[in-house]
């Protein structure tokens, strides 16, 4: 009885009609029925003749077949129902897939997008996700879907753009950050190619437990250039500071040549590439280029008059008599109205400026100091304050020079 699928007690209680179609479809003979049931051969083919009459059918072979259909509908519709709801499971997941799958394109899109670079590793350091804008960053020649699943060591060792360290200490800086119990660290790197980045490393914990890191790179070299630059006038200010108590030492007749060293630490303080002073008397009607001193490549040299332009007499003699305090930090900042002072800047190749106007002692004697560049000023006139309050620098300078003279003079 291997056909049915219940016990021996179970067998023995069906009915007998029933007996027989299981045993026929194990393949036994009516004679071989008949001896497992202990009956005789026309008793078996009696069964078979109120069976085929049940069924309708004039075959034993349809006769079972529509017995194993009617046994088994219960399961077969169990079956069924059971197909559908796998069906139905495997259209919600391949849909949720296909959602998934749009999604991660749409955030890959929008992560390349970003003027970051961003790196997501799994606890053990090995690539889960990093975007376009880091490989490039890096200078990494491999995609980032050629790197997901690499070690962090692998990504470090295709970047031709490196921190000027060694890549070890890097990859073990990575190792100690993620082995650390904070959730954050900041540092920055000065790179091959000349840029500043600023790494954010945050250890993601769920639970108390790291799975996983996420490193975001930023382009600071800007900011970390105008530090730099602050701190570089920072000194230059700090050595304003020694020069001026070394002027105000010095001899009369060594003032001359302090004053051109005075122009020339303001001058670099404030990125001028050309400064001179002017001095009126009105009471003899006289105007003269008294120091003056130019930038180039290799020094700072002290220059007469003539490398000022013609035009420029008649307005520093203008500014001289009519302000007494004027700074412009941009030619573009001059009023519309003020065809002269363009035309004037225009014919020296001057785009930014610096003026102040002030007297000395003697009423009648008035001094005009510039700063010129042939470059925009980045420092706006709030800034040039701060740093140098010129009007005050100057004013002492030649507040001493004219108490000198006047003493000369007695």
């Amino acid at each position: 009885m291997d056909f049915y699928p219940g016990s021996e007690y179970e067998f023995a209680n069906l009915p007998r009609e029933t007996q027989v179609i299981w045993l026929a479809m194990e393949g036994n003979t009516d004679k071989t029925i008949a001896q497992l049931l202990e009956i005789t051969t026309d008793t078996v083919a009696t069964y078979w003749k109120r069976i085929l009459l049940r069924y309708d059918s004039s075959s034993r072979t349809e006769v079972i077949s529509e017995f194993l259909r009617d046994y088994y509908e219960d399961d077969l519709d169990q079956l069924d129902l059971t197909i559908q709801t796998l069906e139905a499971k495997i259209k919600a997941q391949t849909a949720a897939a296909q959602h998934q799958l749009l999604a991660t394109a749409q955030l890959n899109s929008l992560m390349n997008l970003l003027d970051v670079g961003v790196l997501y590793t799994n606890s053990g350091l090995k690539v889960n996700y990093i975007n376009e804008q880091l490989c490039k960053m890096a200078g990494c020649p491999l995609t980032p879907k050629e790197l997901i699943g690499q070690d962090i060591g692998s990504f470090l060792e295709n970047c031709a753009n490196r921190a000027i360290k060694s890549e070890d200490s890097t990859t073990q800086r990575f190792r100690k950050l993620a082995s650390s119990s904070s959730e954050k660290a900041v540092d920055q790197m000065t790179m091959t190619d000349g840029t500043v980045l600023e790494r954010s490393f945050y250890n993601v914990i769920v639970r108390g437990s790291t799975i996983g890191h996420f490193i975001v790179y930023k382009d600071v070299t800007q900011f970390a250039t105008e530090n730099r630059v602050l701190q570089q006038r920072s000194k230059l200010s700090e050595q304003f500071v020694i020069r001026t108590l070394a002027h105000m030492e010095t001899p009369p007749q060594d003032q001359p040549a302090e004053i051109v060293k005075t122009l020339s630490i303001i001058g670099k303080i404030i990125g001028a590439d050309h400064a001179m002073i002017g001095e009126v008397d009105s009471k003899r009607g006289t105007f003269g280029v008294t120091h003056a001193w130019v930038k180039n490549e290799f020094d700072s040299t002290p220059i007469g008059d003539q490398s000022i332009p013609l035009s420029f007499v008649g307005w520093i003699r203008k500014q001289a008599t009519e302000r007494d305090y004027w700074i412009i930090d941009s030619v573009n900042s001059l009023p519309k109205t003020a065809k002269m002072e363009r035309s004037i800047f225009a014919e020296s190749k001057t785009l930014s400026a610096i003026a102040v106007t002030f007297a000395g002692l003697d009423s009648d004697r008035k001094y005009f100091v510039q700063f010129s560049s042939r470059k925009e000023n980045r420092w706006d006139r709030g800034t040039v304050e701060y740093l140098l309050p010129l009007q005050k620098i100057f004013g002492l300078i030649f507040k001493q020079e004219s108490l000198v003279q006047s003493k000369s003079a007695k």
